[in-house]
């Protein structure tokens, strides 16, 4: 990725935290959260930046095992690619073996 595309999205990434701390710090209401066994009563900020936690890591851990795959996949192809290299290049051996016979046999 390019440096202007890195920065465009450290912007973009700033310009979003912004709006969503300012949505949070507009709404500091209390709010009852159900967990299903209980209920707590806590200010919507908290909730917010809970949330918005909870999906950056999950995103995170998203986003590297992605990464983990595809690195596997270019390794692999990578090995592949030596593996036909290697056979093409003992396939130009042995017919310029070949050649060098025929030319001595002459």
């Amino acid at each position: 990725m390019s440096n202007n595309g890195k920065q465009s999205r450290f912007v973009i990434g700033l310009v979003i935290a912004l709006i969503v701390v300012i949505f949070a710090v507009l709404n500091v209401d209390p709010v009852t959260v159900s967990f299903g066994f209980t209920r707590v009563k806590l200010p919507l900020i908290i909730l917010i930046i809970v949330s918005l936690l909870l999906g950056a890591v999950i995103t995170l851990l998203l986003a590297n095992t992605g990464n983990k795959k595809e690195n596997k996949l270019n390794r692999h192809a990578q090995k592949q690619i030596s593996n036909v290299k290697v056979s093409h290049d003992n396939q130009i051996a042995d017919a310029l073996k070949e050649n060098n016979a025929k030319k001595q046999t002459k």
